[in-house]
């Protein structure tokens, strides 16, 4: 098999190398290959050399990369490209917060999204006004290449007296430009495709938790963050979501919510089974 590489991320201070450590000593059969992403600084030149595994007990090998949104397109794979220099066939664990364009940096075998428990609804969702007004926003700007490309939009749909009306100049910060107003009937017709599922998830939730959606497993660290009634309730709304886009996209993802450091908790045994079935090599 070639390298098979796990993205795990989400908001910092979350649990995620606790994670990783606990992944290498009870999951995977093999050492890891353990790689850390972190933004570049300003003008800062990333190091593409492959680090003794001194940090983290039981690593193959461990090291810290800088990227520019620019160049991690490059720069992960070329990363990538020096493990396997060192070993054909490895696992690789990535980790790194929650960057939105690390999410399509690569074409990762698995995901795993870990955040603490969170001490307000509202910190992993936006609220109802804001979810609004950004799915407004989003049909206004992408409507006409979704009608294009994907044909989620009737053409006869797109007449005045459907609803759609044509809004000439709108300003922008690119000069003047024209766009459409979306029916109430269209914006439904478009969430329930599977693109809109996606979408639609995306916008309830706070940029920093966008990671979930795509993800095989979300862990909520309750070692982490308060235990109070935003949890059960932030839990339900992310079970709900979730819920949404396996039905719509038949993706096979799971929620935890448990303290990954208890044994004696059924719940954290459930997720480091799933884990196993998931992440473990083939002999």
């Amino acid at each position: 098999m070639p390298l098979r590489v796990i993205f795990l991320c989400g908001p910092p201070g979350g649990g995620k190398s606790t994670l990783a450590a606990l992944l290498t000593r009870d999951v995977f059969r093999r050492p890891p290959h353990y790689i850390r992403l972190y933004p570049s600084a300003p003008n800062g030149e990333p190091a593409l050399h492959l680090a003794p595994a001194t940090d983290l007990q039981g690593m193959a090998s461990f090291q810290q990369t800088a990227y520019t949104p620019e160049r991690v397109f490059e720069i992960l794979p070329e990363v990538l490209r020096n493990v396997r220099r060192q070993q054909r066939y490895a696992t690789v664990l990535i980790e790194a917060d929650a960057d939105p364009c690390l999410r399509h940096a690569f074409p990762y075998d698995h995901r795993v999204f870990v955040m603490s428990a969170p001490d307000d609804v509202y910190r992993v969702f936006r609220r109802p006004a804001e979810a609004s007004a950004a799915l407004k926003e989003v049909m206004e700007d992408t409507s006409a290449f979704a009608s294009e490309i994907f044909g989620l939009f009737e053409d006869a749909g797109w007449g005045d007296e459907e609803g759609v009306h044509h809004r000439k100049r709108v300003r922008t910060e690119d000069g003047v430009e024209e766009q459409l107003e979306v029916s109430e009937q269209q914006v439904r017709r478009f969430l329930l495709s599977p693109l809109g599922a996606e979408i639609a998830s995306r916008i309830q939730l706070q940029p920093e938790y966008h990671g979930m959606v795509e993800s095989d497993v979300v862990l909520i660290n309750t070692a982490i963050g308060p235990c109070t009634a935003s949890v059960e309730e932030c839990v339900r709304r992310i079970e709900v979501l979730m819920g949404r886009i396996r039905s719509q996209t038949r993706r096979d993802n799971a929620l935890y919510c448990c303290d990954p450091l208890s044994p004696d908790d059924p719940r954290r045994n459930a997720l480091f089974q799933r884990l196993r079935g998931l992440l473990v090599e083939p002999p």
